[in-house]
């Protein structure tokens, strides 16, 4: 097995790859090179007990093998494959996956999931339909081929996901304003809902990485990352994203954190490969509230990206409360809203279902997929 602990170089194809399949699509959001170079230097502390493989068939097809020794999942060792882009051609792509499992066995793994960069706190999913839409920001974006590509290298879906945009608004205040003032009422004395500007999240940075792992631990495929790889995923550059005037944050009567409701603009029209044609360019890592929210054209669009709850709050009802209050201070700032990469048998689409039950037909979902694959492990 190689050691991959010094980081790996990545070749000058690799790069090319993309920009081969994506020559022409300025829906595209191109790859941010320096960002990527650096998750796979030395500096990246996944690289301290976890391998990682390079896969290129020229500048026609990449992907990427992912190996966490210490990683279970439903009791088998897995891979993971990311980074994965590619024309459409199956033989290339049969010797490329072989070529990856053939790796993926010899570190002892049984089971393939995928696509996933490193582990699910980075881009991960399949985009599976709707895709003559533009993405928004850190949304699965791929052609329409690549599913049906999987399916024939022998992968089947694990889990499926769900985004529902919103196309109104107002009309969504509307339905939500009884409901939530009845609700709110309820929790009075026991939580205070403020809103999560940057600088709040950079203050409690330390409080939220503990925290943040308490919530997700359970989440499949979930894996801890280190204090020093939290801070840099989830730092100054993504606290300056987040809009300070719908993000919400709660504290309860202790004056601890009971949860938060992460929402960004989709910056998604500002760095595509269409603007970069006529804006020379503008790297998503660059991006802020401050600067580029007023550089939004109509209709804009809100993102409610990440949610959590404290565990010992999870019957306390403040999902639907903070979803129902970032769309409020939603209003007069966005024209759309939607929830994000939700998946399909998390309760919380039981509210979304339920909007949509009482009557709201501004709601337009797009799905993905995380694939699997079971793969005989090498006996030693």
């Amino acid at each position: 097995m190689k050691d991959s602990s010094n980081g790996i170089e990545l070749p000058a194809e690799f790069f090319q790859v993309s920009a081969n399949v994506y020559q022409g699509d300025p829906k595209w959001i191109p790859e941010n090179e320096s960002s990527i170079r650096q998750q796979f230097s030395a500096n990246n502390p996944y690289f301290e007990h976890c391998e990682a493989e390079i896969f290129c068939h020229g500048d026609q097809a990449r992907l990427v093998g992912f190996f966490n020794p210490e990683l279970l999942i439903e009791d088998e060792k897995v891979a993971y494959f990311g980074f994965w882009e590619t024309k459409n051609t199956l033989a290339i792509n049969q010797g490329l996956f072989d070529q990856f499992e053939q790796w993926a066995r010899s570190c002892g793994a049984t089971r393939i999931y995928g696509p996933i960069n490193f582990s699910t706190y980075q881009a991960n999913r399949l985009k599976v339909d709707h895709f003559d839409r533009p993405p928004f920001t850190d949304e699965p974006y791929n052609p329409d081929y690549y599913p049906n590509l999987l399916r024939q290298l022998g992968y089947d879906k694990k889990y499926g996901y769900v985004t529902a945009i919103n196309h109104s608004v107002d009309r969504l205040i509307q339905q939500i304003n009884t409901p939530f003032s009845e609700l709110k009422e309820a929790t009075m004395g026991d939580f205070e809902f403020k809103k999560l500007t940057g600088q709040v999240w950079l203050d409690n940075l330390e409080a939220l990485y503990p925290l943040v792992d308490a919530i997700f631990s359970q989440n499949f495929a979930y894996s801890k990352i280190s204090w020093q790889s939290f801070q840099s995923m989830c730092g100054e550059s993504f606290a300056k994203k987040l809009c300070p005037k719908s993000s919400v944050i709660v504290w309860d009567k202790q004056g601890e954190i009971a949860g938060f409701f992460i929402t960004y603009p989709d910056y998604g029209s500002l760095v595509n490969q269409g603007a970069n044609e006529k804006q020379d360019g503008l790297l998503a890592s660059y991006l802020s509230y401050a600067a580029h929210y007023p550089k939004l054209e109509q209709p804009r669009l809100l993102l409610a990206k990440t949610c959590g709850v404290a565990p010992k709050y999870r019957s306390a009802g403040l999902f639907p409360l903070m979803s129902m209050q970032l769309t409020i201070w939603a209003g007069g700032l966005y024209e759309h809203i939607s929830s994000t990469l939700v998946r399909e048998d998390n309760p919380s689409m039981s509210f979304y279902k339920s909007l949509v039950k009482a009557g709201n037909k501004d709601f337009v979902p797009s799905e993905y997929t995380l694939f699997t694959k079971s793969i005989e492990s090498v006996k030693t």
